[in-house]
């Protein structure tokens, strides 16, 4: 509605504009564009055309039709952040923890989809292997094995998981059948 608004008030002072023109001076295409193009910028940098631009602006409809080309943003932000003082708001940005926690939700699932796919790239399971068997990075697993923290939380996971009932199924039968197989080999060489 308000951008009918705008659009009403544009065009009718375009009309009135050409109108007026027309009766006051005689036919002239080269001074008459020039002259409307000053009228209609005096207009809009009135009080009333500022007012009615901001209604326009903050009718949701508007809003949706005003989408940006996403190539001129990405070229935007990429020009920025080569710039010192780009680089410089950005990491203002980052290090304020409100905006970095609202950053890292929005990108949450980007992160998680990227991470998948890069799993299942060859070139990728390989290098992150060459980072795990790295000398010092099993030097860090063995110390980090060796701390009270970690071992007391892999005897809760031990009891967990033989306090579940479905583990102890799983055992039983396995004691079961490795007991069978015994009694089986023992027969054999007793005959």
């Amino acid at each position: 509605m308000v951008y009918k608004k705008l659009v009403c008030f544009v065009c009718c002072g375009f009309a009135i504009l050409n109108l007026s023109s027309c009766a006051a001076q005689p036919k002239s295409d080269n001074t008459n564009y020039p002259e409307t193009k000053r009228m209609v910028i005096d207009m809009l940098k009135t009080d009333e055309g500022k007012e009615t631009i901001k209604e326009i602006l903050k009718d949701n409809e508007v809003k949706k039709e005003l989408v940006l080309d996403h190539a001129y943003v990405k070229d935007t932000i990429i020009q920025q952040l080569r710039t010192k003082q780009g680089q410089q708001y950005w990491s203002s940005l980052i290090s304020d923890p409100e905006f970095a926690g609202k950053l890292a939700k929005t990108m949450q699932s980007e992160n998680k989809d990227l991470l998948k796919k890069l799993m299942k790239d060859p070139s990728y399971q390989s290098m992150m292997m060459d980072v795990l068997k790295a000398p010092n990075m099993q030097n860090e697993y063995l110390d980090l094995m060796k701390t009270k923290k970690f071992r007391t939380q892999t005897q809760k996971v031990v009891a967990e998981t033989l306090a579940s009932p479905l583990f102890a199924t799983q055992l039983s039968g396995a004691i079961e059948k490795a007991v069978k197989t015994q009694m089986k080999a023992q027969q054999a060489k007793s005959q």
